[in-house]
């Protein structure tokens, strides 16, 4: 197990389903979980995309939040992305799967340190 890892789920209701693009962006920028399910509607309608499609939270976190995208072109594995950012809030984008690091420490509901980042949004 990664020292980095913690096991944390922000789902309100403790469930363990698809929802992990709603619970990063919600950890990470302490906004509340329903808040981030209809900012991600609304973004959704606006530029006519699935809410949990990539496109859709992109739009979200670039264009709506002001977060600018880092690629790292899966050069750093989760891990190591939160490492670089201890004192930082950070949304991280894997190959199907959003996760988040808040001050160096990966919460989630399974451990992704070890997977290859393709971008990723510091919010603090």
């Amino acid at each position: 197990m990664s020292d980095n890892y913690r096991y944390y789920n922000r789902n309100p209701n403790g469930a363990e389903i698809e929802d992990c693009v709603t619970r990063a962006i919600s950890t990470a920028t302490g906004l509340n979980y329903g808040a981030i399910s209809n900012l991600l509607e609304l973004t959704a309608q606006t530029f006519k995309c699935d809410k949990l499609c990539v496109c859709c939270y992109h739009n979200l976190l670039e264009k709506i939040l002001c977060y600018k995208p880092h690629e790292c072109r899966k050069t750093f594995s989760v891990g190591e992305v939160a490492t670089m950012f201890p004192h930082d809030k950070v949304i991280i984008r894997i190959d199907g799967h959003l996760t988040c690091s808040v001050y160096g420490i990966v919460g989630d509901i399974w451990n992704c340190t070890d997977k290859l980042v393709d971008v990723y949004w510091v919010v603090e």
